[in-house]
């Protein structure tokens, strides 16, 4: 094997351990009960928590729709698991050392294979759990199953639930692509009129790093807004069920949580008393076009509408498309922006126009 291909499987085996340090993934619900949201973490060797209790009342949630509790004890994985991580770092440096293609074709085989059976295992883990429900229970599922999400969201009820990989499971996502890598390298060598292997090395290079970064960026993907579920979500702020999307906004804070809102005014008001650093996004439902979000920053505003709003403030968002003169002539009242509607939600005027402010 190319020394850069020995270097390469070396490292990536090491970044293995890092699932001894960091949770695998993460598991976390959002309702309109839980603001704060509440999660678990799943470790090499163990279920845990993201907060104290969370794990207690994710166990609590999932007694009332039927579904078994969540004990790690009981959970075969979680024993393995440990030996088979440790396992890949030791072997993984020791056909890095040896460098032998043969053998570093089997043993790359038998870890990818690992690998996958283990995603399925979690995919089947979550089936289990979610298709064995308690027919008795006191909250009927439609259909009486449901399949959690194994990467990405999913609305169950009025929860919301979110999986994705934590900085562990990353870690070994990355280190596995590079394993595949350098054996989809090293088959291709095997190929009549292959290049010669110095030129070679560059492209292997340049794919690992193409394929990591791509890796890297999945990690960064932030989850935007979501629709919003009416007669179900109830509003950060007021705490009022929503009951027409089209005036309706969503907070995104830097930890992913969503806050839904009923009304214009009451997302003002919640991101003018929130610190600054745990908002990350803000988005209003366009009027014209409910389901459409709309940042805040760029949306146009009609305060005063003819058009009554969930808390009579006459507040809807258009699209910045919207012309100013268009949008009071088609809904009536002043045309504002965000940060005149938030400044003056600080005033309890929320529906003073830009530039009046002051003026009431």
């Amino acid at each position: 094997m190319p020394r850069i291909s020995r270097w390469l499987v070396a490292l990536a085996a090491l970044a293995v351990l890092g699932v001894f340090v960091f949770p695998l993934w993460r598991v976390t619900l959002e309702a309109p009960q839980y603001p704060e949201g509440i999660g678990m973490l799943i470790h090499v060797n163990g279920v845990t928590g993201v907060n104290e209790h969370d794990l207690d009342n994710i166990n609590g949630l999932n007694h009332y729709i039927g579904m078994h509790r969540i004990e790690p004890d009981a959970i075969p994985e979680l024993r393995v698991m440990p030996w088979i991580a440790g396992a890949i770092v030791l072997t993984g440096l020791l056909v890095a050392w040896r460098g032998t293609r043969g053998v570093y074709i089997g043993w790359a085989t038998v870890v990818l294979s690992t690998l996958a059976v283990g995603v399925y295992d979690f995919w089947k883990w979550e089936y289990d759990y979610g298709h064995n429900l308690n027919p008795d229970a006191a909250i009927r599922i439609p259909g009486l199953t449901y399949q959690p999400p194994l990467f990405g969201s999913k609305q169950i009820l009025n929860f919301v639930a979110n999986s994705y990989p934590d900085t562990g499971g990353w870690m070994l996502i990355v280190a596995g692509a590079v394993f595949g890598l350098v054996l989809l390298h090293v088959l291709l060598a095997r190929r009549p009129g292959a290049p010669a292997a110095a030129p070679r090395r560059p492209t292997l290079v340049t794919t690992a790093a193409m394929v990591v970064t791509s890796l890297l960026l999945m990690s960064c993907t932030r989850p935007g807004p979501r629709p919003l579920v009416t007669g179900t979500d109830e509003c950060a702020q007021c705490r009022m069920m929503i009951t027409d999307p089209r005036f309706g906004g969503e907070v995104i804070t830097r930890t992913g949580k969503v806050q839904v809102f009923d009304a214009i005014e009451c997302l003002a008001g919640y991101v003018s008393a929130s610190d600054s650093a745990t908002v990350r996004e803000v988005w209003v439902s366009d009027f014209e076009h409910p389901g459409t979000w709309l940042p805040a920053a760029t949306a146009r505003f009609v305060r005063g509408a003819t058009i009554g709003s969930p808390m009579g403030r006459s507040l809807l968002a258009l699209a910045p498309s919207v012309p100013a003169d268009v949008a009071v002539q088609r809904y009536g009242g002043q045309a504002s922006d965000w940060a005149a509607i938030v400044r003056a939600s600080t005033t309890g005027d929320s529906a003073t126009p830009a530039g009046h402010a002051h003026a009431h």
